[in-house]
């Protein structure tokens, strides 16, 4: 007598465990798919699960990889940490190892549903790809190719190297982390909770490696990450990549074009130089640029192809920001002209602060802890709250 039972003949409490002994994400939705029982059984798996078989299937499925899945995950983490003071620094530690530090993180705090990764994979053909073009045509490889390009075949000629995949995962990220911390300045009423400007720039700063990022008086690079001592200097360049990118005129246009196209009437978002913007407008962009995957369908489809629901929130961005009285706080970070960082997310500034030694010699201005519109001074102590960090 045979002493082999069929997978269909075992209990469904024993197919459940299934999950925890299948080597990846293809093995399982094979499985899933080979029977009706089975893939009720297999579905109950948990997200954590779910994402951990994901991770088991990258690069090969997940590409770039670890930024896919840390895009997929990471407004999970997010909103596990926000509010949260101890959670907020295991999150900072967390970007402060790089970007391999925070996909560890979020699979130890996050998880993905088949529907999630389904979802994402389809946003990489109608928003991901098309964005990551663009991008490659504003500071890529097709750009350098623009015939002419030192000698006005493009308007803003630089010395960079993007890799355009990966700075749109970057800007994503960027998105899925922040992006609810720009609901408190929208509602300020609510006091709702947000995450500093201090950890934001510690996104940029590690988990965006550059050869150029390095310390100076008033902002310290921690030996740690991508620039740990027993680590050869990093040889991206993605800081000043992406500020180049979320400064640049093409990139600036793009996005003034989508706000018009959403609000209706040429008049709706001119385009001023970027020192000539009204706060409530620059305020709008920065909104509209940290929502994240969701967020970029403004610049990759037609408007009638987005999510209506993300129409109408655009809109109402629009008209709580039109209601505030007075811009967020700003600090002046930097070195040499001292750069206005919102305390609200502020990607373009928040980007400026970790490759700022590049440009022009430090100094020192004690009037500039804060401008006018800001109540709080600069903190004298952000190289000590680094270390405890470390610590």
């Amino acid at each position: 007598m045979s002493l082999v039972m069929s997978l269909d003949k075992l209990p469904n409490e024993i197919l459940c465990l299934l999950p925890f002994y299948i080597d990846n994400i293809e093995t399982f939705t094979n499985a899933a798919s080979s029977c009706r029982r089975l893939r009720d059984c297999l579905y109950t798996a948990l997200p954590n699960t779910i994402l951990r078989l994901a991770a088991a299937s990258a690069p090969t499925f997940f590409s770039p990889h670890p930024h896919f899945l840390v895009a997929a995950t990471a407004r999970q983490v997010s909103d596990w940490a926000l509010g949260d003071e101890t959670r907020t620094l295991a999150l900072r530690e967390a970007f402060q190892g790089g970007i391999d530090s925070l996909y560890e993180f979020c699979l130890q705090h996050a998880g993905l549903t088949l529907e999630d990764i389904r979802r994402t994979h389809l946003a990489r053909f109608s928003i991901i790809n098309p964005l990551s073009d663009k991008i490659d045509k504003m500071a890529g490889r097709q750009w350098f190719a623009t015939p002419n390009f030192w000698n006005g075949g493009v308007s803003e000629p630089y010395t960079i190297y993007t890799e355009a995949d990966r700075a749109t995962f970057q800007m994503i990220i960027y998105g899925e982390l922040f992006g609810r911390s720009m609901d408190a300045f929208l509602q300020p009423e609510k006091n709702l909770p947000y995450f500093d400007i201090r950890t934001r720039i510690d996104y940029f700063t590690y988990c965006l490696p550059d050869w150029v990022c390095s310390s100076y008086p008033g902002f310290a690079r921690l030996a740690t990450g991508p620039y740990a001592p027993h680590l050869e200097r990093p040889s991206e360049g993605d800081q000043v990549a992406l500020h180049h990118i979320l400064h640049c005129g093409r990139w600036r246009r793009m996005w003034a074009a989508a706000i018009r196209s959403v609000l209706g009437g040429d008049d709706a978002f001119t385009d001023e130089d970027e020192e000539d913007e009204h706060w409530r407008k620059r305020m709008l962009r920065n909104a509209l640029q940290s929502q994240g995957l969701e967020g970029m369908q403004l610049v990759t489809l037609p408007v009638d192809k987005i999510d209506n629901e993300y129409v109408q929130k655009v809109r109402k961005m629009k008209q709580q920001i039109d209601q505030l009285n007075e811009p967020p706080r700003v600090e002046m970070l930097g070195k040499g002209a001292l750069t206005p960082v919102s305390f609200a997310p502020d990607p373009p500034h928040d980007v400026e602060i970790p490759c700022r030694n590049m440009w022009g010699p430090w100094t020192f201005n004690p009037d500039a802890a804060s401008d006018t519109d800001s109540e709080e001074e600069s903190d004298p102590d952000w190289e000590l709250n680094f270390e405890v960090i470390e610590q």
